[in-house]
């Protein structure tokens, strides 16, 4: 329902979103950011195939943008989205009725609980601030929100600004190394369905997927390419810094995988074929063993990344998404008794994995937002067992270790995969949760499918 002009605190915790400055500023954007699109294009990339490409992602996104917001309005009627925008109209409410609280919530939260009752100021999502992974959202939202005069519509196109932004970056990081699969790039990394829904509108995956984008991307032109030092390093410390605050365990899946992709390249560099065979085991262990190294530290400096408190936090999702998802008639899907130790989890791990990779099922899809993630799984179901099944079990594994940006796309899709199937617990957040891995996967599958191929063609031509 259109009420008023603008967006305002009473509308929206009465279940009221758009209003007429949501067409006004929304359109505006729309046309603004049409023409930066355009001229990046024109300026960079005219003459190539990746001119239409950026401009086809770019016109996919405001669409599943508009979509996303058009749903999230009137069939669910809520959701975390609206609860991000009604924090950010509180915190702008308390520009004129508490500025020293504002400050306080914004950058200092344990002071504001000292002088102040935080649901005295933020109403019923007032938990959202106290968050460190739902705070971050709110905070962007809200400086952005002035350049915007609280159109909801603008807050979720910049948004999903930002995670068109990373998936170009990983795009043109992919189609850099593999040209000749340039239109295998562009579909894993700008045209799969639920990373084009999911990766728009306010919410948290869309920053955090934009944000790994860059970040594969300055870890790639400072490592690989060697420019930029200074740029990228800044990069890199910046998009951690935000995917840390905000889902800290994509950084928990990502550090292995990179660290491996960075020893694995540098391999190339030896022009011994003996010390290359002897240092790349080498490499693989010293890669995930830095990756390891930089797990274990951060769970000493910070009790939150300890294994201890991530189960607990783990089972505490568990239990409420299983439960809301009874209450509410969601699809929930469980993995048998679980046993929180090291052991425990490495018995169910091919459970989680093939929760994320392959499901839901066709036949498990109830509701219609979930038979796109449920036609995506049997796509993805079919792509892995065709290749296995045309290059055979051992070649499969033995193409994987020959490949860096393969071991590097896989390692860190079988990471992702489990832990967002270890905590998910509901098909439906399963289908968001799982997208910052799905461009990876689907990039590995394309290299992988194209070295069968090669294989495949030098066998024929040696008979």
């Amino acid at each position: 329902m259109f009420l008023g002009i603008f967006t305002n605190t009473t509308d929206v915790f009465n279940n009221e979103f758009i209003f007429l400055n949501d067409f006004l500023f929304g359109g505006l954007f729309v046309l603004g950011s049409y023409l930066v699109v355009k001229n990046i294009a024109e300026k960079h990339y005219k003459g190539t195939v990746h001119y239409h490409y950026l401009m086809n992602a770019y016109k996919v996104k405001i669409v599943c943008t508009i979509l996303f917001t058009l749903i999230f309005a009137f069939y669910y009627k809520g959701g975390d989205t609206f609860a991000y925008l009604c924090n950010v109209l509180q915190l702008k409410d308390l520009m004129t009725t508490n500025p020293e609280g504002l400050f306080y919530i914004l950058f200092d939260s344990n002071s504001f609980e000292a002088h102040y009752h935080m649901d005295d100021y933020m109403l019923g999502e007032g938990s959202y601030m106290t968050d460190s992974s739902t705070k971050m959202v709110i905070f962007m939202a809200f400086f952005i929100s002035f350049i915007c005069f609280n159109s909801y519509v603008f807050l979720s196109l910049v948004c999903s600004m930002i995670a068109l932004i990373g998936c170009w970056r990983l795009y043109r990081v992919f189609s850099e190394l593999y040209p000749h699969l340039h239109k295998q790039m562009a579909i894993a990394c700008l045209f799969l369905p639920s990373v084009c829904f999911w990766g728009a509108g306010l919410l948290k995956d869309p920053i955090c997927i934009g944000a790994l984008g860059v970040f594969t991307y300055a870890v790639y032109d400072l490592f690989i390419k060697r420019n930029s030092p200074v740029a990228n390093t800044f990069l890199i410390i910046f998009m951690v810094y935000i995917v840390m605050n905000i889902k800290v365990y994509i950084i928990l899946s990502y550090a292995p995988a990179v660290f491996m992709w960075i020893f694995s390249r540098y391999r190339y560099t030896i022009k011994s074929p003996f010390i290359k065979a002897v240092i790349g085991p080498l490499m693989m262990v010293l890669g995930v063993g830095v990756g390891v190294l930089v797990l274990t530290q951060m769970a000493k400096f910070a009790e939150r990344y300890a294994f201890e408190e991530m189960m607990r936090t783990a089972k505490d999702t568990q239990n409420w998404l299983v439960t809301s998802s009874k209450m509410t008639g969601g699809s929930f899907y469980t993995l048998g008794d679980i046993d929180y130790t090291y052991m425990g989890l490495l018995k169910i791990a091919p459970k989680a994995v093939n929760v994320s990779l392959f499901r839901p099922y066709i036949w498990e899809a109830k509701k219609p937002m979930l038979i796109i993630a449920a036609l995506e799984g049997m796509l993805t179901f079919f792509m892995t067992v065709r290749l296995i099944f045309k290059s055979g079990f051992f070649k499969f594994f033995k193409m994987i270790s020959d490949n860096p940006e393969v071991q590097f796309c896989i390692i860190f899709s079988i990471i992702f995969a489990f832990a967002v199937g270890f905590t998910s617990f509901n098909f439906g957040a399963l289908a968001r949760y799982k997208i910052p891995f799905m461009p990876f996967y689907y990039i590995a599958l394309f290299v992988l499918s194209d070295t069968q191929k090669k294989q495949e063609s030098q066998l024929v031509k040696s008979n």
